[in-house]
């Protein structure tokens, strides 16, 4: 059952009225093995999302304003804060997904020694850093604005989430 988190807009950090998309556990099949990272890489590409990475969540602040953001814990935990300072935390444990919308801001609170996660983008997406430092915020928001809802879910594919929380929003609004 997928969770949504709506985070509201924290200046410098614009967020997005879309809700983040939790999925618990939704990869946990795929991370029991050496193999886990590319076995949700390879998941993520057969569901649209590519320009993929192994790594961790930063410890600040941060957003990208050109793209949507999936990520998928394979190993350990995080306690990670969305929407900027001030805001609530999160636990992100091996095997969940969490699909940020473009100008989300996050960030690693604290984490276990194994914690290792993989991130992708839809459409093989290049994301912007976004610190929360630019001198022209409402242009900033208008780029998240015209980021396009993407087609497919990193883990429903067509017929996800994203369809039922994100396109279906948007069409009502």
């Amino acid at each position: 059952m997928t969770k949504l988190i709506h985070v509201q807009e924290n200046e410098p950090f614009p967020n997005n009225p879309l809700p983040v998309l939790h999925y618990p556990k939704a990869v946990s099949g795929l991370t029991g093995s050496p193999d886990a990272a590319q076995n949700v890489l390879d998941f993520f590409e057969k569901n649209g999302y590519t320009n993929g990475w192994i790594d961790g969540i930063f410890s600040y602040h941060h957003f990208h304003a050109n793209t949507h953001e999936a990520l998928a814990c394979v190993s350990g935990e995080a306690m990670v804060q969305l929407g900027g300072p001030d805001r609530e935390t999160y636990l992100f444990q091996k095997g969940d997904v969490l699909l940020l919308p473009a100008g989300t801001a996050h960030k690693r609170v604290d984490a276990t020694e194994d914690f290792r996660i993989i991130g992708a983008y839809p459409d093989g997406m290049d994301p912007d850093m976004q610190k929360g430092e630019a001198e022209d915020y409402e242009k900033i928001k208008q780029r998240i604005a015209d980021v396009p809802v993407p087609k497919t879910d990193p883990v429903g594919g067509e017929d996800g989430a994203v369809s039922k929380h994100w396109i279906e929003q948007n069409v009502e609004q």
